[in-house]
Parts: C-alpha cells; sequence; structure tokens
C-alpha cells in the first residue's frame, strides 16, 4: 500500500506543477489551498488535544492522547507546503497586485508572508517538542519538574495554536476577498478545524483497536464521540453567530458574501450538504448514541465522523472558490481530484511513518512484548 499512495502523491504533484502555470492556475492555487489549511489544520490539531489532555489531567485514555499525536508526522511535509504557498500569492490574493488602502498595514506582500511563515513555523516547532516530550517513557508520578515542564510546552502550544489558526482563518481564506470582513472569522476557523480533528480522532481510535495496535475500551470510545458532539454543537453555534450578525446588519459589503454563495448554484447545493451531513446527521446521530449504554460496535461513528470530515472539506471549498473567483466552478475535474488525493495520501504516509517509528501506543516501557 505504501507504494499506491506514494504514486497517488506524485500524481498529485504532477497534476500540481502542470496546473500552477497554465490557464487553470487560478482554480489550482485554490484546491491547494483549501488541501493545505485542511490537512495542516489535522496534522498540527493532534498535538493540541494531547496538549489540552495534559492540562486538564485527563487519564480516561493514555492511549487515545498518543493516537492524538500520530497526526504531526505531517507538520514539517506541511511547513514546506506553506513556503511554497507564497509562489500563488498573485494568482489568489488581489491585495497584491491592487493595495486596498484602508488594509494597507497589515496586507503587504512582506508582513503577510512573513507572519505566516513565523508563526506557522513556531507552531509547528513547540508542536514538535510537545510530541517528542510526551513520547519519552512514563514519567513517575512525583516528578513535579517534567510534569511542570510538559505543563508549560501545553500552555505555548495551545496559545499558538489559538492565534496561529485564527490567522490562518483571517489571512489565507477572508482576506481572498479583500473588501469582506467578519471578526468572528477566527474563532470560526479554529473550531471547524477542532471538529475534523475530533472527527479523525475517533477514526483513528476505533481502527487501532480494531488492528489490535492500542486496547481502547469502549467507554473511551465513547468519550471521543461526546467530545466530537460537543464540538459539532459549538461550529454550529459559531456559524449561526456569524451569520445572524451581518445578516441583520444588512450591510451590503458583508451581506454579499452570504448572497453569493447560499443563493447562487452550485453553492446553494453545497451550502445545504454542508449542513445535513456536517452538523445534522452527526447531531441527530450523536445525540442517540450518547443517552444510553457505550455500543461495542463503532461503524456508525466512523460513518458520522468521515461525514464531518467531507463536510469541512467541502465547506473550505465553500468558503475559498467564490472568493478567489466569481464564476468558479465546484473543483470536480480530474486534475482537482488528483491534488485532493496527493495531500490525502502525503498525509497517510506521514502519519503511517511517523506511527511506525515511534510506535507511540505500543512502546511498553521495559518490555519485549505488546
Amino acid at each position: 500500500m505504501t507504494i499506491v499512495w506514494a504514486l497517488i502523491v506524485t500524481a498529485g504533484a504532477i497534476a500540481f506543477l502542470s496546473g500552477a502555470r497554465s490557464a487553470d492556475a487560478t482554480q489550482v492555487w485554490s484546491i491547494y489551498l483549501v488541501n493545505l489549511v485542511f490537512w495542516s489544520g489535522l496534522a498540527v490539531t493532534g498535538p493540541a488535544i494531547a496538549a489540552m489532555m495534559q492540562l486538564t489531567e485527563a487519564r480516561w485514555s493514555p492511549s487515545v492522547r498518543r493516537i492524538a499525536l500520530t497526526t504531526s508526522g505531517f507538520l514539517p511535509v506541511a511547513f514546506v507546503l506553506f513556503l511554497l504557498l507564497s509562489l500563488g500569492g498573485v494568482t489568489l490574493y488581489p491585495w497584491e497586485t491592487t493595495p486596498i488602502p484602508a488594509k494597507q498595514p497589515w496586507l503587504t506582500w512582506g508582513f503577510f508572508w512573513l507572519r505566516t511563515w513565523l508563526g506557522t513555523g513556531a507552531l509547528f516547532l513547540v508542536a514538535m517538542l510537545f510530541v517528542a516530550t510526551l513520547l519519552r517513557d512514563a514519567v513517575p508520578p512525583d516528578d513535579e519538574r517534567e510534569r511542570a515542564r510538559r505543563n508549560r510546552l501545553a500552555v505555548a502550544l495551545l496559545m499558538l495554536w489559538v492565534v496561529v489558526v485564527s490567522l490562518w482563518g483571517f489571512d489565507l481564506v477572508m482576506s481572498l476577498e479583500p473588501t469582506w470582513y467578519s471578526g468572528l472569522f477566527g474563532g470560526y476557523f479554529v473550531v471547524s478545524t477542532f471538529y475534523t480533528s475530533l472527527c479523525l480522532l475517533s477514526i483513528l481510535s476505533v481502527r487501532a483497536n480494531a488492528r489490535g495496535q492500542a486496547s481502547i475500551p469502549p467507554a473511551a470510545i465513547q468519550d471521543v464521540a461526546k467530545l466530537q458532539f460537543a464540538i459539532c454543537i459549538l461550529w454550529m453555534y459559531f456559524f449561526w453567530s456569524q451569520y445572524l450578525v451581518i445578516w441583520y446588519g444588512n450591510v451590503p459589503v458583508e451581506t454579499r458574501f452570504f448572497v453569493r454563495r447560499f443563493f447562487v448554484q452550485p453553492w446553494q447545493a453545497v451550502a445545504w450538504v454542508v449542513l445535513v451531513v456536517g452538523w445534522l446527521i452527526p447531531f441527530a446521530y450523536l445525540l442517540k448514541r450518547l443517552t444510553g449504554r457505550p455500543p461495542q460496535r463503532h461503524a456508525p461513528l466512523i460513518v458520522v465522523a468521515l461525514f464531518g470530515l467531507a463536510a469541512i472539506f467541502l465547506e473550505r471549498i465553500f468558503v475559498v472558490f467564490p472568493s478567489v473567483s466569481a464564476a468558479a466552478a465546484l473543483p470536480v475535474g480530474a486534475r482537482d481530484i488528483a491534488i485532493t488525493l496527493g495531500f490525502l495520501s502525503l498525509f497517510i504516509l506521514c502519519r503511517r511513518g511517523f506511527f511506525n517509528r515511534v510506535r507511540p501506543v505500543l512502546n511498553l516501557p521495559h518490555t519485549g512484548h505488546h
């Protein structure tokens, strides 16, 4: 399978490189940006979830925490991909060629990319340091110094995570349409990224159990499902709060953003798919699941988690594409699919390589067997 994933990555890279210099460059850079923020968000939020568990002294499942760390395998590659994004700056960001006077101090080429690279680099570095610290052998419960060190790293990681992922929302996505703005968009971006990461954690936890890579009790899987349910509601709350303020304000410069997406096809159809698949179905299923005893079968949870991941990926397309070009079409061409599958395969390869190298769940200290 590793060879298959590597071939898909190669095909995606070829599709991207040929497309970036073609007449379709706008479409190609748009799908690149969608994939970059989606997969990088998943990669860095895994360690952030582990940091939350560290600070709250969550002891309900050490295995779940260690599985969350495995997404960090993609971080070094993601940073290189962030550096590459600047090559598409002129294609994606209109203010690079026609500055907007009111926003010129913030949206200037040098300052924009410098803060993106420095912020992202600092976040990824702290995340990798935190992961390396947690993957050491078990620390004795009375080792206060090591616990304090881990807590300090966890605090730094979470603060950077909130600030930098918010800036990805504000800078990389919202500035695609620099005349539109929403003060809530950064927070919305963080919450939706958190939601996808919990969906992924549900899938990885169930699969690790099924493959015998970890022993996670049904109650711990249920706890991950509870978190997924809570953040699913928070995501919709953030969306509604943002929508409501702009809609009742009825300022044309702000409402135009929503009108273009909710009353024009194909984006109107995408909006309904995101709402039903990403929120309504997961909400209804998880509400039912969390009212009884933890079930032994987790196939429906995996399906619902996949729905959440697919819906937020569609939501990223829904936000990015109409901003870049009013005539943008849904990215369902062979090149768009090849680039997306390339990112997916690269993420799987990086995570799998990290898992095989570190054995995060199975590295039981001082034993020669699992």
